[in-house]
């Protein structure tokens, strides 16, 4: 969620122009069109839950482009390194920040805002070095935790509410272990640059819900170029889990309802200042956590109403366990 508010609307505020400004505060909206598709790995065959059917080749739309995975997996059991370069110390690692033992700065809180079935808060902090680091808790009302883990991680859906992203392309995939490698390129507005990322990401399971790591990761068979501009220094994971929420009616007494939390860490260097980010995270992070919000009950009905999930969506359920 960061993230996109960070690439949409912080050039923006950047530029010092009132009607720019007003336009934070009111979003931005273009033109998306959504692909799917079918890859085939070698143990695993899987079908867009749009059947329809498109080549292996890049495909390209007006807004937005997609790639399918092009032929590295990983299936190897002596592999799984190889295909993943995050591990259980990664898991730590956020444990840490979720736990508040990292030694980092203590965290500020930047706002609270809730609708009856959505509770948000948001803190920052700033470290003696790198950017702004941000830590938000969602509690999404009637929504099960295997649902937002398919949707966080499904790039296929995700243009319908992250109206930023104009291409995504799978580099790497371990069937084995869950792991992915993908490309993204990011439309900023007006007269800044896209931003490019190469993510590895993977999930954990326990007990306690679903660990989602992702972070930036080199990848030699993608060269970078001067544009789109690459971040290095990105960092976005999360824990997932179920809660038990009280909501008392006068007629019915007390229902309990299914609800579930997350908790985000995020972190990159997009190459501008502090104070600049903030501001834009300010102004826009509350519509932008709404805008998600709606992408979410669109991708449960969805599911509700075509039960075949999409490719990324079978990838988010192949977890490894670990211990609570």
């Amino acid at each position: 969620m960061i993230a996109q508010l960070a690439l949409a609307l912080l050039c923006l505020v950047a530029a010092w122009m009132p009607l720019v400004c007003l336009s934070l505060l009111k979003g931005w909206s273009w033109s998306r069109t959504l692909c799917s598709w079918r890859l085939t790995f070698p143990t695993l065959s899987f079908s867009s839950h749009r059947h329809r059917e498109i080549s292996s080749e890049s495909v390209s739309r007006p807004r937005l482009t997609a790639t399918t995975f092009s032929g590295q997996c990983c299936t190897h059991p002596h592999h799984e390194q190889e295909c993943s370069e995050l591990n259980e110390d990664d898991v730590k690692v956020l444990v840490s920040h979720i736990d508040e033992t990292d030694g980092g700065p203590p965290w500020k809180l930047m706002m609270e805002r809730s609708t009856p079935t959505l509770t948000y808060q948001a803190w920052y902090r700033d470290p003696p070095l790198g950017p702004t680091q941000y830590r938000t808790r969602t509690v999404f009302e009637n929504v099960s935790p295997e649902l937002l883990r398919n949707f966080f991680w499904d790039d296929e859906f995700r243009p319908q509410w992250d109206n930023t992203l104009i291409h995504f392309q799978t580099l790497r995939v371990c069937p084995k272990t869950g792991s992915m490698t993908v490309h993204w390129i990011r439309k900023l507005p007006l007269f800044c640059s896209d931003r490019e990322y190469v993510i590895t990401r993977r999930i954990w399971e326990s007990d306690s819900g679903y660990y989602c790591l992702t972070k930036g990761t080199p990848y030699p068979p993608l060269p970078r170029s001067k544009r789109p501009r690459r971040v290095d220094h990105y960092y976005s994971s999360w824990h997932i889990k179920s809660e038990t929420t009280i909501s008392v009616k006068p007629r019915n007494g007390e229902q309990h309802k299914m609800a579930s939390e997350v908790l985000l860490f995020h972190h990159e260097d997009i190459g501008l200042p502090r104070e600049v980010v903030k501001m834009g995270v300010r102004a826009g992070m509350w519509s932008l956590v709404k805008r998600l919000h709606l992408g979410l009950q669109t991708y449960q009905m969805a599911k509700e109403n075509d039960g075949s999930p999409s490719n990324y969506a079978l990838m988010a359920n192949i977890t490894t366990k670990i211990k609570n």
